[in-house]
């Protein structure tokens, strides 16, 4: 297995970008995970969702969604199969799970994702501030070297456009659901329904949408680190040339 399939995530955007490979159908589908990774990412919300709107019963619903990622999990693991982004799942699933349990209410199978979206929000922020974005370090790391970056001002800028890119993805969740998720507390049933809808389009399809951004970002970055190479490189060969004839004239001389 090659290591581009072995890596997912941002990871896969951040490597094919700075390879200079083109934005793909493909390329992108592997960075969020396959069919089978967007799958898992969305049909427990999905039928977490379906089964809210039905019964109106938060704790009923919450067990369909649980029942589902457990047994994702544990049909990876009777084929053997890798269990990381499964697991992370099923963890994700469980605390919301557990959340809704405890306080009965629908919209609070929703209330982690609020949690996770600011924690990054505050993350990609304060690695801002302090001169060192998110996205240079996974950039530093990709290339071997989580410091060299930061003496490539190209690197530096591209590093953190990116990283303005990942907080206005996470800080526009939390414009558009939080509103929702306080009116569902205010007694709004159809803003709960609506807060599950919202969490679906805006989960794989924002997290493509940054991800596209970032690969474009990198792989302009790409281009523009190979030219000076290139340049270098021609600029090597006719000096060399350049020595080489003055040797032979001055060996005939």
């Amino acid at each position: 297995m090659s290591g581009e399939r072995r890596r997912a995530g941002l990871g896969r955007v951040v490597e094919a970008g700075l390879h200079g490979e083109s934005v793909s159908a493909r390329g992108l589908l592997q960075a969020i995970g396959g069919w089978r990774g967007i799958a898992e990412t969305l049909l427990p919300a999905t039928v977490y969702l379906a089964v809210f709107v039905f019964t109106r019963d938060a704790r009923i619903s919450a067990i369909a969604p649980l029942a589902l990622a457990g047994l994702s999990f544990a049909w990876r693991l009777i084929r053997r199969e890798p269990v990381q982004a499964a697991l992370a799942g099923l963890l994700g699933v469980v605390v919301c799970v557990g959340v809704t349990l405890f306080t009965g209410r629908g919209e609070d199978y929703y209330l982690p994702g609020f949690w996770i979206n600011a924690a990054w929000i505050v993350a990609h922020t304060v690695s801002l501030l302090v001169g060192w974005p998110l996205i240079g370090l996974l950039l530093g790391f990709l290339r071997g070297s989580l410091t060299e970056w930061r003496r490539v001002p190209v690197l530096r800028r591209a590093a953190t456009v990116c990283t303005l890119f990942w907080i206005a993805a996470f800080a526009a969740r939390l414009l558009v659901q939080l509103p929702l998720y306080f009116a569902a507390q205010n007694g709004d049933t159809a803003a709960t329904d609506a807060l599950g809808l919202a969490r679906l389009l805006m989960g794989v399809p924002l997290f493509a949408l940054a991800a596209i951004l970032t690969w474009l970002v990198l792989s302009r970055v790409s281009a523009a680190l190979d030219r000076p190479v290139e340049a270098d490189a021609s600029s090597d060969d006719s000096n060399h040339g350049s020595v080489e004839n003055t040797g032979r004239n001055g060996s005939s001389a």
